[in-house]
C-alpha cells in the first residue's frame, strides 16, 4: 500500500495590520448592524460565515498568532472586502509563535515583527502614560510609524491593568459630523462598546445642557466610575475632525477640559485622573482653535522622526540581512529614513524578489517597487489640483521654496515635503525623481493659456444605485476603474487633469488618440463585464475638440463644458463624440456613427451637432 498523500500545509506568516484591522471591523459592524439587529457576531456566528475554525478567528482578531494569507483572504471576502497589501504583513522565515532572537526586545509590537525603536521616544511615553491624568500627542506625516507607536503604547498600559480603547476617527461617516451632537453621541457610543459596557447615553443625554456638558456627564458618571485602575483612550487620525471647525473647536476644547480636570484638586479630579489620553494626527493644527482649550499644547509632544541610519542598520538586521553602512546609505540616499518605503524595500530584498542595485534603477518606473505605491500618491494628489501645482514648483525649485501654509500642511501630512532652511524641499530624492518625471513629461507644457485640444470626460453612470446595494465593492471598483483610464489615457499620450463626481476630464493634444483611447476603455469594461458574475459599473464618455483654458492642472472654457455636456447624451458603455472631433478624425480612422443631428446643450449658446461613436 502506497502511502497517503498528505496534502501541504498552510504556511502561516500573516498577521493584520493596524490598517487591516480597522478596515475588517468596520465591514464587520456594517454587517452586525445591516443584517444581525446591531449585535455583534459570537465566534460561533463568524466561523459559519468566513468557513473559517473558532481558534483561528480567533488568531486573526487577536492579531499576535500569524495565520495564512488564504485564511485572511477567506475573513475579508465573508465581508465582501478583497484583502490588499496594506492589509496585513508577513513574518519572514519564521513565525511569531518562534521568533528570531533579535525581535524578543520588541515582542510588544503589535503592528510589525520587524518594529525598531526611536529612542528615548518609547521610553518617555511608557513612563508618562502610567500618570494620573497623562495626555500624550504624537504626530508626523502619514506612514511613520504613529499607529505602531500607539499601538505599543497601550500594549504597555494593559501590562499595567489599565483598559485601553483605541479609535481611528477616520472610521466616522461624514454624516457623523453633521452637527457636534450627533459627533459626541457616536463618539461616547464607539468607546462604551469597545469596553464592553451597555450603552446608556440615553440617560445622560439632557438637550438642555448642551453636548458638551452630557459626554463629560456620560464619561465622568459612567464609563470612568465603572473603570477600576484607568483607562487610556487613544485617537488616531484626528485631522478628520480639521475638517469640520465647528465641531472641531468644541472636541478639542473638551479634551482639552478634561485633561485639566485632573489637575484641580478637588473631589471630581481623582475620577478624572483615571483618563489618560493620547491624540494622533499628522498635520500641523492649521484652523484656528482657542490657545486656552486646545490639547495641542499640553501634555507629552512627540515628532516622531525619520529612521536614523543606526535605525535602519537594525531594521535590516531584523530581516535577515547581511548589510553594512554602504548599502544602508545607498537606500537611505534615494528614500531617507522614511519607515514605510524602508520597510517595503527590505521585505522586497529579504524574499530575494529584487537586488538592492535593481532597485536603485528601477526605482521610479513603472515596473519598480514602488509603483503602486507613487501611482496611489499622484493619484490623491490629481484630486487637489492647489496641491499639485504647489508640489509642482517644489520639485522643479533648485532651492528651499516657501508653500502657503495650509498647502504646506497638508504636503507635510502626505509625507511628500519636509521644511529646510525657512522653504520646502521634497522628502526623499525617490519623490523628487517621480514627481519631476510626471511634471515634465505631462504638465510642464500645461501652463496658463487658451489652447485648441480635445478633452475627453467620463462618468461612471450607475454608480450611486449601485453603492446603495455593496458600497465596499462598488466603491473598489471605481477606484480600480478611475485607475484603468488613467493608465489606458498615459498609453495614448492623455493626461487626467481632475475628477468630475465619478469621472474624469482627460487632456489629449491628439483628437485621433482621444477616440482611440476612448474606444479600448469601453472594450476593456465590456469585456470585464462579461466575465463578471455581480453587477458592474457601466461608464460612457463624451468627446469635444475646442477651445479651454489651462491653468496647471485644472481647466476651463467652453470647451470643456461641451465635452462634459456630451458625456451627459452617450448611452451607458457608449461615446458621444462633437462634429470638431469627427472632422479632425474622419481622415485617419473608420467611424461607425449614429448621427444624433445638431442640439442644444445646456449652459452652452451654439447648437452642437453631435455623433454616437459605434465601438
Amino acid at each position: 500500500m502506497s502511502p497517503t498523500h498528505q496534502p501541504p500545509k498552510r504556511k502561516r506568516g500573516a498577521i493584520l495590520t493596524i490598517e487591516g484591522w480597522q478596515r475588517l471591523q468596520a465591514a464587520k459592524r456594517q454587517s452586525e448592524i445591516a443584517e444581525n439587529s446591531g449585535k455583534p457576531y459570537t465566534l460561533e456566528e463568524l466561523s459559519d460565515r468566513t468557513r473559517l475554525s473558532t481558534n483561528t478567528i480567533t488568531r486573526i482578531q487577536n492579531r499576535k498568532a500569524a495565520v495564512d494569507r488564504q485564511s485572511l483572504e477567506y475573513y475579508f471576502s465573508a465581508f465582501n472586502l478583497i484583502l490588499n497589501d496594506m492589509d496585513f504583513t508577513r513574518l519572514l522565515h519564521q513565525s511569531l509563535e518562534n521568533p528570531p532572537k533579535t525581535w524578543l526586545k520588541n515582542q510588544q509590537s503589535l503592528n510589525s515583527p520587524c518594529y525598531v525603536e526611536r529612542p528615548p521616544i518609547e521610553s518617555l511615553c511608557y513612563e508618562t502614560i502610567l500618570q494620573p491624568g497623562a495626555l500624550i500627542r504624537i504626530k508626523a506625516p502619514k506612514r511613520m510609524g504613529k499607529t505602531s507607536l500607539m499601538a505599543t503604547i497601550l500594549h504597555q498600559a494593559r501590562a499595567n491593568k489599565l483598559k485601553t480603547v483605541g479609535l481611528s476617527l477616520q472610521l466616522a461617516d461624514t454624516t457623523v459630523f453633521t452637527d457636534l451632537n450627533r459627533f459626541l453621541q457616536w463618539f461616547c457610543a464607539i468607546v462604551t462598546r469597545s469596553l464592553g459596557m451597555p450603552n446608556q447615553i440615553s440617560d445622560y443625554w439632557d438637550e438642555i445642557f448642551g453636548a458638551n456638558y452630557n459626554c463629560t456627564d456620560y464619561f465622568e458618571n459612567y464609563l470612568l466610575a465603572n473603570v477600576d485602575n484607568g483607562l487610556v483612550l487613544a485617537l488616531d487620525e484626528v485631522d478628520v475632525v480639521f475638517n469640520y471647525p465647528e465641531i472641531a473647536n468644541d472636541f478639542f476644547g473638551l479634551l482639552r477640559a478634561w485633561y485639566e480636570k485632573s489637575k484641580y484638586g478637588d473631589e471630581g479630579s481623582y475620577v478624572w485622573q483615571k483618563l489618560r489620553l493620547i491624540v494622533v494626527h499628522s498635520t500641523e493644527i492649521y484652523i484656528p482653535l482657542n490657545f486656552n482649550q486646545s490639547p495641542f499644547n499640553v501634555g507629552l509632544s512627540i515628532d516622531l522622526p525619520e529612521f536614523t541610519s543606526e535605525q535602519v542598520l537594525e531594521l535590516a538586521s531584523l530581516y535577515q540581512l547581511d548589510w553594512q553602512r554602504e548599502e544602508v546609505e545607498q537606500l537611505m540616499g534615494l528614500i531617507g529614513g522614511n519607515p514605510y518605503l524602508l520597510h517595503i524595500a527590505m521585505y522586497r530584498i529579504s524574499s530575494q524578489k529584487i537586488t538592492l542595485e535593481e532597485l536603485l534603477k528601477t526605482s521610479v518606473t513603472e515596473t519598480g517597487i514602488y509603483s503602486n505605491y507613487l501611482r496611489q500618491l499622484l493619484w490623491n494628489l490629481k484630486q487637489y489640483p492647489e496641491l499639485m501645482q504647489a508640489l509642482t514648483r517644489v520639485v522643479l525649485s533648485p532651492n528651499p521654496l516657501k508653500l502657503e501654509p495650509v498647502q504646506a500642511f497638508k504636503l507635510q501630512s502626505m509625507g511628500l515635503v519636509r521644511e529646510q532652511n525657512q522653504g520646502f524641499v521634497p522628502s526623499c530624492d525617490l519623490y523628487r525623481q517621480y514627481f519631476r518625471e510626471c511634471f515634465s513629461r505631462s504638465q510642464l507644457n500645461i501652463i496658463e493659456e487658451s489652447r485648441l485640444v480635445t478633452i475627453v470626460v467620463t462618468d461612471a453612470v450607475n454608480f450611486a444605485t449601485l453603492v446603495k446595494t455593496d458600497s465596499e465593492r462598488i466603491q473598489t471598483q471605481l477606484y480600480q476603474d478611475l485607475e484603468l483610464i488613467n493608465e489606458l489615457s498615459m498609453q495614448f499620450e492623455g493626461q487626467v487633469l481632475k475628477s468630475i463626481g465619478t469621472g474624469l476630464s482627460i487632456y489629449f493634444p491628439n483628437a485621433t488618440n482621444a477616440v482611440k483611447c476612448a474606444r479600448e476603455i469601453q472594450r476593456a469594461f465590456n469585456q470585464a463585464a462579461e466575465l463578471a458574475t455581480e453587477p458592474v459599473l457601466t461608464h460612457r464618455i463624451g468627446i469635444h475638440l475646442g477651445e479651454v483654458i489651462f491653468n496647471y492642472t485644472d481647466i476651463s472654457g467652453s470647451g470643456s463644458k461641451i465635452a462634459e455636456c456630451l458625456q451627459g447624451k452617450a448611452p451607458s458603455g457608449g461615446i458621444c463624440i462633437s462634429h470638431a472631433v469627427y472632422e479632425a478624425v474622419k481622415p485617419y480612422l473608420p467611424l461607425d456613427l449614429l448621427d444624433l443631428g445638431e442640439q442644444e446643450l445646456e449652459g452652452i449658446e451654439e447648437t452642437i451637432w453631435l455623433y454616437q461613436l459605434e465601438l
